[in-house]
């Protein structure tokens, strides 16, 4: 079978890459992902418009959930200088193994921007449903150009010198010879003519490394059916970030990178999105075409591309967006490959499936519904603020409608009639809809486990809720974040350490020097073995960090314990090894300046220096012993001086309780003299009260009687006079007769 045309490959990639799981090719991928960038920066407009005139109030539960994770997940895996930790395979191993695991985690977080790369890789997986890591090994030139002014034939001489044997890392660039007047000859009466060199020369240094970077998840693409990376048989990731200059710099056909049309990225609805400032590159090749943006596109593809009935893995790299490949030192761009160069992880995964769940997912719809809520209830609060008027024609005069549009402090209301004008009162919703909101937020934390007490402390949450209970509840809702912390491990972290470690073993071409452990050490990875069958120990502790560095501190007790005890169970290793995970929890970067290894010299001359001194064990049991026997007889003096004392303390508490008998007694007899004296002078006030009465009744009694007699004395009187009148009358009529 012939080897595979040009034509031909650039035919099954465009297919392959149609086909593919990308923000180009998916439409339902590609619209759910930019529907999360867009909730997670608050723009809803696409699923609720904004009304003119109504709230446009969004709930940002969508940002608040992912922020919320982010400083835990960050703690988990950034918290501690190793982010992996490469277990041993045999006793032989040990030392190698370790070596490993200091040189690959130094090149992740020194050599790249280790924490920015894991913080984009976890906030993608979290907001658009798969985060995207690339390693590769990058090898680059660069040129430092240094001049050096007036310098006499002899310094000049010496740097051509070093020129030509600096094997092409040094080169003169630029060289001026200038004839300057010198001083006066004596001789001839002339001056003199001092040479003097200006040069320039460029120093060449070329630079290997690893290199990790973040892969936006919208420039990535993965065939339809993948289940994972490693397994899949094509994937694609799209470079928007190459100028023209650049990719010729590196290589590739000068006239053919010219050709290729700019790139322009306002086509695709998740970079539009993504776009929250408006970045949307427009080039304009006329002011600058080294700086235009050429989009370039790397394929992994499986296929027997030599025709020799054997399929393998080949990149091939193709540019300005009509998948031509390009060419680079004269040919196709087209290599062979040992591994797909990407790790990927999700959040929640969907089993048997690439692409999962993201958080954004879980929260989406709880963010429509709290953005409906929270608009309807601030809605109805502006129109109870501000309510609408009622006018009543009949009373209303023709400028009643004119003073109502213009409000105003002061204003006035012209009306024919009392009662003319009045508020339409609007009902508040707030007491009915804020109940919903707090049933929403709890169903979000159930959901993501990202709670309020998670990222503080919450008042009303912890009222009435004993210790036990609120522990228990915050570390039932950490759960669901643990979850998500071992299922990340597990995968892409995992996944990228693996495959930084096998390129670093492949690519290294010489020893590196690097200072680890406090100690400059050489590293040679070219002798490294193959660690696919190594297991890679995420750094996920138990607990919290205080909880760990209690826990790491019993744990030294024990082994104090034990050590003194004189079992053999502990040794000096064991303990320096539980020291330097207890100074790792609690941020001290080494443990050397607390702590010496038994394993190192220093170490080792201390065990020899402490070995032809009495046995330590020995010795301290006999001190414990002396110190417990003085302990007791110690315990014993001060449990007869206690006695002592509270039998002393017992009889001033009973002269203390005589002495305060006596004296209630006393105060209780004052008391009932008192209260004897009281009666007696109660006693006597009533009598003399009743004697008072008594005189008052015989007084006004003897007064009656005067006052009766007086009046009888009157009568008769009276009756006598009458009777006399009549007598004359009688006699005066006798005497007529």
């Amino acid at each position: 079978m012939a080897k595979m045309s040009v034509s031909t490959l650039q035919a099954m990639l465009a297919a392959e890459k149609a086909d593919a799981l990308a923000a180009t090719s998916s439409a339902r991928l590609s619209i759910e992902r930019s529907d999360a960038m867009d909730y997670y920066l608050g723009d809803m407009r696409k699923d609720m418009p904004q009304l003119e005139g109504r709230s446009s109030a969004v709930s940002t539960d969508v940002a608040d959930t992912i922020e919320g994770l982010m400083p835990s997940l960050m703690e988990i895996f950034c918290g501690s200088d190793e982010i992996v930790c490469f277990n041993p395979v045999s006793a032989e191993d040990v030392a190698a193994a370790e070596q490993e695991t200091d040189y690959v985690n130094h090149v992740f977080m020194q050599r790249n921007p280790g924490f920015l790369i894991l913080y984009s890789f976890i906030k993608d997986a979290l907001l658009q449903k798969v985060g995207v890591v690339k390693a590769w090994w990058e090898t680059r030139t660069e040129e430092e150009r240094e001049t050096y002014l007036d310098q006499s034939d002899d310094a000049f001489a010496l740097l051509a010198q070093a020129v030509l044997q600096s094997n092409g890392a040094l080169a003169i660039e630029a060289h001026t010879r200038k004839e300057n007047p010198g001083p006066v000859s004596p001789a001839t009466g002339q001056p003199s003519v001092v040479i003097t060199h200006d040069v320039t020369i460029v120093t060449t240094r070329k630079f290997e490394q690893a290199r990790v970077e973040g892969v936006p998840p919208e420039e990535f693409g993965i065939e339809r059916n993948a289940r994972s990376i490693a397994a899949s048989n094509y994937c694609f990731h799209k470079i928007v970030t190459l100028t023209e200059a650049k990719l010729i710099e590196q290589g590739y056909d000068a006239a053919q990178v010219r050709a290729l049309q700019t790139y322009g990225n306002t086509s695709n609805t998740e970079e539009l999105s993504r776009d929250s400032v408006d970045e949307e590159y427009w080039a304009d090749s006329s002011t600058n075409s080294g700086s235009r943006i050429i989009e370039v596109v790397e394929h992994y593809i499986r296929m027997d591309y030599g025709g020799t009935g054997k399929v393998g893995l080949y990149k091939v790299t193709t540019g300005g967006g009509q998948e031509e490949i390009l060419r680079k030192d004269g040919r196709e761009d087209i290599e062979q490959v040992d591994m797909m160069p990407f790790a990927a992880m999700t959040p929640v995964i969907v089993t048997h499936r690439f692409f999962g769940r993201s958080i954004a997912d879980l929260v989406m719809d709880i963010q429509r519904i709290k953005t409906a809520l929270v608009r309807a209830m601030l809605d109805a609060q502006y129109l109870a603020n501000n309510p609408r008027t009622i006018v009543y024609e009949g009373l209303a005069s023709e400028n009643t409608i004119d003073d109502l549009l213009v409000a105003r402090p002061g204003g006035i209301i012209r009306a024919k009639a009392q009662g003319a004008v009045e508020p339409f009162k609007h009902p508040a919703i707030a007491g009915d809809v804020l109940p919903v909101i707090e049933y929403m937020d709890a169903t979000r934390e159930w959901r993501t486990g990202v709670t309020r007490q998670g990222q503080g402390i919450d008042a009303n949450s912890l009222q009435n809720v004993s210790a036990t209970a609120s522990a228990q509840g915050y570390s039932a809702a950490q759960a669901r974040m643990k979850l998500i912390a071992r299922i990340f491990a597990e995968t892409g972290i995992r996944d990228l350490f693996l495959l930084l470690h096998g390129i670093i073993r492949k690519h290294a071409t010489q020893a590196d020097t690097v200072e680890l452990r406090k100690q400059w050490v050489p590293v040679d990875p070219r002798g490294w073995k193959t660690r696919t069958d190594m297991t890679v120990k995420v750094g996920l502790g138990s607990g919290t960090r205080q909880e760990r560095a209690a826990n790491l501190t019993m744990l030294m007790n024990l082994q104090k314990e034990a050590l003194m005890g004189g079992l053999p169970v502990v040794t000096p290793k064991n303990i320096f090894n539980a020291a330097k995970e207890l100074c790792k929890v609690i941020d001290l970067k080494d443990v050397s300046p607390y702590m010496t290894d038994p394993d190192s010299p220093e170490g080792k001359a201390m065990a020899q220096a402490s070995s032809q001194k009495p046995d330590p064990v020995m010795a301290g049991l006999q001190m414990k012993a002396a110190l417990d026997e003085k302990a007791d007889q110690r315990k014993a003096q001060i449990e007869s001086v206690q006695a002592q004392a509270d039998i002393e303390t017992q009889r001033d508490k009973t002269r203390a309780e005589m002495a305060q008998t006596e004296r209630d007694f006393a105060l209780k007899r004052e008391l009932a003299l008192l209260e004897a004296e009281l009666e007696r002078e109660k006693f006597n006030r009533e009598e003399a009260r009743r004697d008072r009465e008594h005189e008052q009744r015989m007084e006004q009694a003897r007064q009656m009687h005067e006052h009766a007699m007086a009046q009888g004395h009157f009568n008769l009187a009276a009756g006598a006079e009458a009777h006399q009148q009549k007598m004359a009358r009688n006699t005066q009529d006798g005497v007529g007769t």
